[in-house]
């Protein structure tokens, strides 16, 4: 059986006829399929190595949509597409418009959630569950859940109820050792022990444990699924599967390719050859490196995405001062609270889409407490082709009504090495250091590097003065220079540098505000009211984006379509004083 039959196949239970020799024959042309389309497009080709006999026996033994399968999270989705009829979309994977890098309802009424961040699966799956129930539907649903997953605190949550409520949900902790890098923690290690303490752990809460069950041998899953099918108490499923299985280039490989950007199928080296930009997070990291280097007294923490905020060299450099407690966003901000009581420097790195994760603990651990702390939040602003949950866009509106947080934006890699090194050796509360997606930005050495901190008129111009977040910064100098335009760089976003603005702006009578953001709750709604506040009639623009969520796209096409690139706002602007 090819996966080139299911070309037209629209109804995944058509499978169910298939043999189990068949079946495999399905998920070894799938597994190759995989490895040669996704070396053309790039894509999350590991972690959809190790799930496909798990999709194959879900899709033979349940009859989806009708009976639910969530997978937390999304990205594990290749062979649910494939199945579901969408193998003439993944072509357009990782381009604007394309076949979306997770699950999506706007794809198939296959996919339940837009399942992009993890810890939500049984959550979401127990409400369905819950509201069956009470209609009197006896089909299953079923929650797909990582082990890196499980340590989450709302997948504990989410657990602890439905332990106690008689339902249709059954779960299947898929077991590869790895979040996005190898797993971590006390559920960790109880997995990797063998079934026996498992076993005893989840019949202790009230479960039905299934388990360990290879996570590659379709008989078997299919065997457990009916299962749990038939189970009294509520079911919970073990496999154990390997991330990337059956490409040896995986296994060499730290991360067992969990992404990779278009590669060789054979040995999984990259066919761009073109040494990498450097990025920000590389500045960030090498700056912490040196900071570690100088005080003992300066830990690092990074919550399961070591290879996306730069700081692995420094992990690897100070193993006893390096913590990644995994999937596990709200635990490890709160935890900086606790270094810093101790008189600890804590800095601790995030991709942004997880710091919103943490709010709470933001507001009410990091800001209450107001201790000494640096975050470093990575991916602000449009974020490329992850998905819609990714891009860092809500950030400054959310942080606004945060009391003692200083938030801070460099236009370039030296500034954001000046913010580091300046908050490092003198620390008063948190302060947080946001930076966008892709390669670091060079532009002429600032006037005040020493006042990084501080607001910077970067051109003096005449009746427009332009005030721009870092990351528009590039846009926001060839505007002024087209118009003739004066331009701050604001640097310091939260609070707001209300006097230096004051002063800056005294001698324009026009002000445009710049910013990768949603326009609501944003800096241009907070100068606009400082100048209002202060009886100081300028006529404002705010450029931004709109209160909405933005499809994923690369930086360029997403900057072009909502009217950030330098045309766009040079309309904007023309068309607004006419």
């Amino acid at each position: 059986m090819n996966i080139d039959n299911f070309k037209e196949i629209k109804i995944p239970n058509q499978i169910n006829n298939l043999s189990t020799h068949e079946l495999n024959e399905l998920a070894s042309s799938i597994r190759n399929y995989l490895i040669y389309q996704i070396s053309e497009t790039g894509g999350h080709i590991g972690a959809n190595l190790g799930t496909i006999e798990l999709t194959i026996a879900l899709h033979f033994v349940f009859d989806s949509p009708k009976e639910p399968i969530l997978f937390d999270t999304g990205h594990i989705g290749y062979t649910h597409k494939l199945l579901t009829g969408r193998k003439d979309l993944f072509d357009s994977l990782n381009t604007y418009g394309g076949m979306n890098r997770f699950l999506t309802p706007q794809e198939s009424s296959h996919d339940i959630i837009e399942a992009s961040h993890a810890g939500t699966a049984i959550s979401i799956g127990l409400g369905i569950a819950l509201a069956r129930k009470l209609d009197n539907n006896d089909d299953h649903v079923i929650a797909v859940v990582g082990d890196a997953a499980m340590a989450e605190g709302s997948s504990w949550e989410a657990l602890n109820h439905a332990i106690v409520e008689k339902t249709k949900l059954i779960t299947i902790i898929n077991d590869n050792n790895f979040a996005i890098s190898p797993g971590f923690g006390g559920m960790h290690n109880m997995f990797s022990s063998g079934s026996d303490k498992t076993k005893l752990f989840f019949e202790s809460l009230g479960m039905n444990y299934i388990g360990e069950i290879d996570g590659h041998n379709i008989e078997d899953i299919i065997s457990a699924l009916n299962d749990a099918k038939n189970s009294d108490l509520p079911p919970i499923i073990h496999l154990k599967t390997v991330k990337g299985k059956g490409w040896l280039p995986a296994d060499n490989h730290p991360f067992r390719m969990h992404f990779s950007f278009p590669y060789d199928p054979i040995d999984g080296s990259l066919k761009d050859k073109t040494p990498p930009s450097q990025t920000y997070p590389d500045v960030a990291g090498a700056c912490v490196n040196n900071l570690m280097d100088q005080n003992k007294k300066i830990v690092c923490i990074t919550p399961s995405t070591l290879y996306a905020t730069g700081m692995t060299n420094v992990f690897e450099k100070f193993p006893d001062r390096c913590f990644d407690p995994g999937m596990e966003e709200q635990h490890a901000l709160s935890m900086t609270v606790g270094f810093a009581l101790q008189g600890y420097l804590p800095i601790i790195a995030y991709q942004s889409t997880f710091l919103q994760r943490a709010f709470d603990q933001l507001l009410h651990d990091v800001c209450f407490s107001n201790l000494p702390t640096i975050i470093l939040s990575m991916r602000s602003g449009f974020s490329g082709y992850d998905n819609p949950t990714h891009h860092g866009l809500y950030d400054i509106s959310y942080m606004q009504s945060l009391p003692n947080l200083n938030v801070f934006y460099p236009k370039d890699g030296a500034e954001l090495d000046a913010m580091i090194n300046k908050l490092a050796i003198n620390t008063r509360g948190p302060n947080l250091i946001m930076m966008p997606y892709g390669p670091l930005d060079h532009f002429e050495n600032s006037k005040d590097i020493d006042n990084v901190l501080q607001p910077e008129l970067s051109i003096d111009g005449e009746n427009i003065l332009i005030i721009t977040v870092g990351n528009k910064y590039g846009v926001a100098k060839e505007v002024a220079e087209h118009l003739g335009a004066g331009l701050v760089n604001l640097r310091s976003l939260l609070p707001l540098p209300k006097d230096k603005l004051l002063e800056l702006s005294k001698s324009y009578s026009k002000v445009v505000t710049i910013e990768e953001a949603v326009l609501d709750g944003g800096i241009g709604s907070s100068i606009s009211a400082l100048f209002s506040d202060n009886l100081q009639s300028k006529e404002v623009l705010r450029i931004g984006l709109p209160r909405e969520f933005i499809e994923p796209g690369s930086n360029d096409e997403l900057s072009s379509i909502y009217g950030l690139d330098t045309p766009g706002v040079l309309k904007r602007i023309k068309s607004f004083w006419k």
